[in-house]
């Protein structure tokens, strides 16, 4: 499922707040869950969310003037892709918004 969230910060300080907001992000996952983040180029995050005993992978690419991603839901988690997406969407958009 692919998710975008616009912005105006330009792509250098989107990716300083995605970064900054990273470490946060594991504390508001429904249910308790792990993150791992690597940030495999200059605009380019990978991520895993383990959440329920499934892997939800999240590809990102910061842009200028905005955040596009692709969330990868498991089978087993299909039915909760609508509130996965809203989950990844209002988290990236709370990164966005607080300067750190």
């Amino acid at each position: 499922m692919d998710i975008e969230i616009p912005h105006n910060l330009g792509a250098s300080e989107a990716k300083r707040r995605i970064d900054a907001g990273l470490p946060k992000l594991e504390q508001h996952i429904p249910g308790g869950g792990t993150v791992d983040a690597t940030w495999t180029s200059e605009t380019m995050l990978d991520m895993t969310i383990t959440a329920m005993g499934q892997n939800v992978p999240v590809h990102l690419v910061v842009e200028e003037a905005l955040v596009r991603g692709t969330v990868s839901v498991p089978m087993m988690l299909k039915m909760m892709s609508g509130p996965i997406s809203d989950f990844m969407k209002s988290s990236a958009q709370k990164m966005l918004d607080k300067p750190t």
